[in-house]
């Protein structure tokens, strides 16, 4: 079994989306995929997901920040430079933790989480898989299997523009009565990781929400 990662520089989110649906496409059993990436300003959607609900239309048109929705799961999210984007491919027969695909995703969010924790010992696994940083969201992943393939992929808040993430993405607490295959998003509050990382190292004292 060999892993191929994928080094492809490039910030235009169109061409990222393209990417991941290829990686799809040349996954064999022979292999396993990885690809660390970023995106320039831009707002994703999950596959249930609809923009209406989500976004801050106005506010995105007025910015020129564009939308996209992706083929899997998990939610809306915001993605600059600051954040650092995970993909991984196998094909689903290729076992690492466990046949069933929440376990076999927590397993690979451990993995993030032990390489963060060499960093920073406060972050750990919280609810959705996602890790959190004192109970503040830093990474959030999502999954899919198609094509008899398991592709797993998160988001980690590296040194994110915060107050940009709040201005696109509208929180709200319920949807309007709409069909049942739209999912709403789930607000958590979050942290970037690079000030959390000085503010340990340092010896800073971060105020409490």
């Amino acid at each position: 079994m060999k892993l191929i990662l994928i080094d492809i520089p490039n910030f235009e989110p169109e061409i990222n989306f393209e990417i991941e649906k290829n990686i799809l496409e040349i996954c064999n059993t022979n292999s396993f995929i990885l690809r660390f990436w970023q995106n320039n300003p831009c707002v994703v959607l999950e596959k249930f997901q609809e923009k209406e609900f989500e976004v801050n239309l106005k506010y995105t048109k007025r910015n020129n920040i564009p939308i996209f929705k992706r083929f899997t799961g998990g939610g809306t999210v915001y993605h600059d430079r600051g954040n650092l984007n995970i993909t991984f491919c196998k094909e689903k027969e290729n076992i690492l933790f466990s046949k069933y695909i929440l376990e076999e995703a927590k397993g690979i969010t451990e993995i993030i989480l032990q390489a963060i924790k060499d960093l920073n010992k406060h972050c750990e696994i919280g609810e959705r898989n996602s890790i959190f940083l004192e109970e503040k969201k830093i990474l959030g992943s999502a999954i899919a299997q198609k094509n008899n393939k398991f592709f797993y992929h998160a988001s980690l808040l590296i040194n994110s523009n915060l107050k940009e993430l709040e201005k696109v993405i509208n929180w709200k607490e319920e949807y309007p009565k709409m069909p049942e295959s739209l999912l709403e998003a789930k607000e958590a509050k979050s942290q970037t990781f690079q000030p959390a990382l000085l503010d340990h190292r340092y010896g800073k004292r971060k105020n409490k929400d």
